[in-house]
């Protein structure tokens, strides 16, 4: 799929384009970041621009400038890191807990504690971030639930 058109400047904090805004996170979000599409342009705004940045390896600055707003229309998805072979689920601690508690909270649940520790604020994140991706509601992260940490929808046309 073919990005819109860019406008310069580059959207950053306090932006006053709030359609313009709204277009770019919108599209962040049918990738499947959580991101609130409210048109303002804010800290959570560019922490995920960063993180979407990083991940797709462009200059990681926080600022949408073309080459961040062709790629959320035009890059294609990441790929995710190996599975751990077992499911994580609540008690479970290690470095794989804490690989997909980074993971997510890179995506866009900053709430979820990264410590190596799948307890109570885990399993409710887990269950949240299972229901905005579509995948059955278990509180466990199974393999889908690994890889779709890290997978993004993205057109066709990207990949």
């Amino acid at each position: 799929m073919k990005a819109p058109e860019y406008r310069p400047p580059p959207l950053d904090i306090g932006d006053d384009r709030p359609e313009l805004v709204k277009k770019w996170q919108q599209q962040l979000r049918n990738r499947g970041w959580h991101i609130e599409v409210d048109g303002i342009y804010g800290k959570e705004s560019r922490r995920l621009c960063a993180n979407f940045e990083m991940e797709h390896g462009l200059t990681s600055n926080g600022d949408v400038d073309k080459a961040t707003w062709d790629a959320t229309w035009e890059a294609g998805s990441t790929k995710p890191q190996p599975t751990p072979g077992r499911i994580l689920k609540k008690g479970d601690t290690g470095e794989d807990v804490r690989k997909w508690q980074r993971q997510v909270n890179n995506r866009g649940w900053p709430e979820l504690k990264v410590d190596g520790d799948f307890g109570d604020q885990t399993e409710r994140i887990c269950k949240e971030f299972q229901e905005f991706e579509g995948l059955p509601v278990t509180g466990k992260v199974d393999e889908d639930t690994w890889k779709e940490a890290w997978l993004e929808k993205t057109p066709v046309a990207a990949m």
